[in-house]
């Protein structure tokens, strides 16, 4: 396979059962740096100073996840467009991201979290006390807020919460979503997505909020 002529789809389709070294090495260099990329982002919204070491860790969890269950996410990839796996290449690099400094700070709990409306009409979530630092702040906060997506995988699937994240950790508007993801979406369809997961998560918060009050007083 001619690796310059070949597209990132087909790369990865041929990646998928393949253990050719040339293949590999073209498809690293393909997606690397992407995936660098999306990590570099994410974690400057995590950490107020992005170490190399932490982005390059972050890069190699991301490939990890690609091989993991005999190379599923590869396996599973059905081209939607061209380079279309990019997208999907986007969406699993933000939630490796993500998973990184949740781990990170999984041992930091009950600690309230910052205002921040996730829709336009949504009242804010409630606010931290005004001496935390304000990026351990919105670290503590996208970690809560990943628990509690992560805790109903029945109604928040993995797309949802991966779109979730690509519009509010990356920034990315729906119409970006939609063309890039890979999740078959139009922006209707993504925007629709995020209105759900967002209602869902501020009927979560303010349910439990009287709970964990009461459990940290």
């Amino acid at each position: 396979m001619d690796g310059f002529r070949t597209s990132v789809n087909d790369l990865a389709k041929a990646c998928a059962h393949s253990a050719d070294a040339a293949e590999w090495e073209e498809f690293l260099r393909r997606c690397t740096p992407l995936a660098s990329l999306v990590a570099l982002r994410v974690s400057r919204m995590r950490v107020s100073v992005s170490s190399p070491a932490t982005v390059e860790d972050i890069v190699q969890e991301i490939f990890l996840k690609l091989c993991e269950q005999e190379r599923r996410i590869l396996r599973d990839f059905e081209p939607r467009g061209e380079d279309s796996f990019l997208g999907l290449l986007r969406m699993v690099s933000a939630s490796v991201a993500n998973d990184y400094f949740r781990r990170q700070y999984s041992a930091k709990r009950g600690g309230k979290v910052v205002t921040m409306a996730l829709v336009e009409d949504a009242a804010p979530l409630p606010a931290a006390s005004a001496n935390e630092p304000a990026q351990m702040q919105r670290s503590v906060l996208h970690a809560q807020l990943d628990r509690k997506l992560r805790s109903a995988p029945e109604v928040i699937g993995e797309r949802d919460r991966a779109l979730f994240w690509l519009y509010y950790l990356q920034g990315l508007t729906a119409e970006e979503i939609a063309r890039v993801s890979g999740a078959g979406l139009t922006a209707k369809g993504v925007e629709s997505a995020l209105r759900r997961v967002t209602k869902w998560l501020r009927g979560e918060v303010e349910r439990r909020k009287p709970g964990e009050q009461a459990e940290s007083g």
